[in-house]
């Protein structure tokens, strides 16, 4: 846990996999609430682990949600994406940051070729 999460109730996550709304874990963001579509900075690309989408290091701007979740529930999202993801802030296009999980390994798994990952 960082020093912010020390002192703040609430962050901005961004999600862009499986648990955007409608998808197979969406559910795992409990009480937290949706607050609008969102990209990344042109500084990110998506790669398939084990069928999921994972976020690392590249020259796109991704597609995905932002939600405000209350800090106390981080822990087990952690738990949750488990040791191959890492909790870090990520720039928004239009301005802003939010935390999202990377693949702590970057060349894990196989390129996505989109922006936007569907379970469809």
């Amino acid at each position: 846990m960082t020093d912010a999460d020390k002192t703040q109730k609430f962050c901005r996550l961004f999600v862009y996999g499986s648990l955007k709304r409608g998808c197979a874990n969406h559910e795992q963001l409990g009480s937290a609430q949706f607050v609008s579509e969102a990209r990344t900075t042109k500084a990110f690309a998506l790669s398939l682990v084990d069928g999921y989408p994972a976020l690392i290091p590249g020259t796109r701007s991704i597609q995905g949600e932002l939600f405000q979740i209350a800090v106390s529930e981080l822990p087990g999202l952690d738990e949750f994406e488990g040791e191959g993801y890492a909790r870090e802030e990520v720039e928004l296009d239009g301005g802003g940051w939010a935390i999202a999980y990377l693949a702590r390994a970057p060349s894990a798994g196989t390129p996505y070729p989109l922006d936007e990952w569907s379970e469809r």
